[in-house]
C-alpha cells in the first residue's frame, strides 16, 4: 500500500510541477490573465484598439489541440501593428485547460 501512494504522490508531483509555460499555480482551478508584452507604442485611446483571439485545449494532457499563437490571433482580427498581448489560462486540475491568447493593435 506504501507503495502505490508513493507512486501516486510521485506522479502527481511530476504533473504538478511539469515544466510549464505559464504563469498559473492553481492545483485544482485556475481562471487567470497575465500580461506577455507590450511594445512600448504610445496609445491614447485604448477602446480603438482591434482585438484578436486564438487559443488551444487540452484534455487530460492527452491531446491537445488549437492554434493559441499570437500570429493567429493578430491574423483573426485583422491586426497589422500589435500593441500588447495578453494570455488567459483556465485549468481545471489535470482534467481540462484552455490557453487564450489575446492580441490587441492596429
Amino acid at each position: 500500500m506504501k507503495k502505490i501512494l508513493a507512486l501516486f504522490l510521485l506522479i502527481i508531483g511530476i504533473l504538478i510541477f511539469q515544466n510549464s509555460k505559464s504563469y498559473s499555480m492553481g492545483l485544482f482551478y485556475t481562471d487567470a490573465n497575465y500580461p506577455v508584452t507590450a511594445t512600448g507604442v504610445k496609445i491614447d485611446d485604448l477602446s480603438r484598439l482591434k482585438k484578436g483571439e486564438s487559443d488551444a485545449i487540452n484534455v487530460l494532457w492527452v491531446v491537445e489541440v488549437g492554434d493559441a499563437g499570437v500570429d493567429k490571433a493578430a491574423k483573426n482580427a485583422g491586426i497589422k501593428e500589435i500593441s500588447y498581448i495578453d494570455v488567459r489560462e483556465q485549468t481545471i486540475f489535470i482534467f481540462f485547460k484552455k490557453i487564450t491568447t489575446t492580441v490587441y493593435g492596429e
